[in-house]
């Protein structure tokens, strides 16, 4: 148990430390820099427990059917966990970016040493522009490191993790303050330093889980259609569904609280 538990309790620790190293790197470039990167990394960890929501309550259905030697079932939750969490990515995206200016605003309020907000609406701004682009491949991401875990492996998803947040931090130290000849982008090098360690997280899982299917034989033909049984996705659904809206508002809770903060 021990062996299996601590690979898992790495990969969520350091899949939301990367959040916690734009804070900080972003933080030595200026206040408004770091307020607008903090309130937005608030509003992404809102949708971040919704997927992971989604991927617990179907997990329950592929550890069961991975125990029974189904490959099929595997499969289909599968195929589940990447559809609704490419269309709950969608969804965020589009909510993110008609509503920017209203959720951002949400967090500023006038204050004694409040800073300039007119300057952290716009960073934060630019830093959700491009963070956006980085939730596919983490709703992706999230599916595969899942699944994986629920049929036997743990350490390939907390060895994809490390190698995204290696990623991050070095390319944070290189386009936040613009060293090795890059320009100092500061918010928007930070963004664009997680959606490309996004990107190398799913690309190890990517790569090593499709070069080892026979170790993921569920894997074979998950992507030459994406149907699954009615019945089974309404099964797998009706279980997500609680867990999910249980992680949505406890991480609308924990925003709320601090948005009172900001007040």
């Amino acid at each position: 148990v021990f062996l299996v538990t601590v690979p898992i309790l790495v990969q969520n620790v350091i899949t939301n430390f990367v959040s916690l190293i734009d804070n900080i790197m972003v933080g030595m470039v200026g206040t408004e820099q770091m307020s607008g990167v903090s309130i937005v990394n608030q509003l992404i960890f809102v949708f971040s427990l919704c997927v992971f929501g989604t991927i617990s309550g179907a997990g329950l259905f592929g550890a069961q059917f991975f125990g029974k030697g189904d490959m099929k079932g595997v499969r289909n939750t599968f195929r589940f966990k990447l559809m609704l969490n490419l269309v709950m990515a969608a969804i965020g995206v589009a909510l993110f970016i008609l509503l920017q200016d209203d959720l951002i605003k949400l967090f500023l309020h006038e204050g004694e040493s409040s800073g300039d907000l007119a300057l952290t609406l716009e960073y934060g701004k630019k830093y959700l522009h491009i963070i956006l682009i980085g939730m596919v491949p983490f709703s992706i991401s999230i599916a595969y490191a899942s699944t994986m875990r629920e049929t036997g492996d743990t350490v390939m998803p907390m060895i994809a993790s490390i190698a995204g947040v290696a990623t991050n931090t070095l390319l944070n130290w290189v386009l936040i303050f613009g060293f090795l000849g890059a320009p100092a982008l500061g918010v928007q090098g930070a963004a664009i330093a997680t959606v490309i360690s996004r990107f190398v997280e799913l690309s190890v899982l990517v790569v090593y889980a499709h070069a080892n299917t026979k170790r993921f034989p569920y894997l074979v033909g998950a992507f030459r259609g994406f149907a699954i049984p009615v019945s089974l996705f309404f099964k797998v659904f009706k279980k997500a569904l609680p867990i999910m809206a249980n992680e949505f508002f406890w991480s609308l809770a924990i925003t709320m609280r601090n948005q009172c903060y900001s007040l």
